[in-house]
């Protein structure tokens, strides 16, 4: 008798799920292609800092910039709408600068050793 009442209940309980993968599944692909869009630009990005870190390894310049990476937090930042706020904005370029920054280092790093 317990077996029937759980499958009595289980039964609206897997169709709920199935409708809800139904009605998620547009927004999902939406969200599956703006990601794509957002690494596609994060490597373009990636590949501009190789350029600059280059260009500081010719000039001899130091790899941080903390005056340019305050001056990308406020300006990104400045940019939030919501639902993002400034400070959530901020935390994610914190991010990804820190990750640009250590692969730029490395670049950096690797280029002096092969002189």
């Amino acid at each position: 008798m317990r077996r029937l009442l759980l499958l009595c209940l289980s039964v609206p309980l897997l169709a709920q799920i199935a409708d809800l993968t139904q009605a998620l599944e547009s927004s999902r692909q939406r969200i599956d292609s703006i990601d794509d869009q957002i690494v596609k630009l994060l490597n373009d990005r990636a590949q501009v800092v190789r350029e600059v870190g280059s260009i500081k390894i010719r000039l001899h310049a130091p790899v941080s910039a903390p005056g340019r990476e305050q001056q990308v937090l406020r300006r990104t930042a400045g940019q939030a709408r919501a639902p993002l706020t400034a400070s959530a904005v901020e935390a994610i370029y914190k991010t990804i600068l820190d990750e640009m920054s250590s692969m730029e280092a490395v670049q950096m790093e690797k280029n002096l050793k092969s002189r």
